[in-house]
């Protein structure tokens, strides 16, 4: 359950749409609210903006008509492992620096990440939350606070 303080807080989802995809049998109007359905399951009732991260033209018009219909923000990184990773911590970086925003929950499979997050969470007293594919390491699952399998979200 979350904890009081976090409870009525922004959150941020920042989604890495490369390394986890839409999941088989997820449709992509479904995203959105599935992902508040899980953080209202444990009592995270604040604002949710959700920020999608990847390479955009390999996915469907259709699908990213979808996903901006239900307020997620797409971002198009042009894929280079090292580049596309280096941009999502940019990104992260920025919302560690925002007080308005103590709530993260992070959609990857990242786990060059793992210290960053933890760090965050215990130094900063930010909340991560996090989304990740199976067989996921144990050290980046307890780099959060609550981990969920990012398949089992659209169940």
């Amino acid at each position: 359950m979350a904890e009081a303080k976090f409870e009525e807080a922004a959150i941020w989802v920042c989604w890495d749409i490369d390394n986890c995809p839409i999941p088989k049998g997820c449709k992509a109007e479904e995203i959105s609210q599935k992902i508040s359905s899980a953080l209202n399951r444990l009592n995270y009732r604040g604002p949710i903006s959700i920020s999608a991260y990847g390479n955009m033209n390999h996915i469907p018009p259709s699908v990213k008509k979808a996903l901006s219909s239900t307020g997620v923000v797409l971002n198009h990184v042009h894929v280079n492992s090292r580049s596309f990773s280096l941009h999502i911590f940019d990104k992260l970086l920025e919302w560690s620096h925002n007080q308005d925003q103590p709530n993260l929950m992070f959609i990857s499979r990242d786990e060059s990440l793992s210290s960053y997050l933890s760090e965050w969470q215990a130094e900063q007293h930010k909340n991560v939350l996090l989304a990740h594919p199976p067989n996921a390491s144990d050290s980046f699952v307890a780099s959060a606070k609550t981990a969920w399998l990012w398949n089992s979200l659209c169940m």
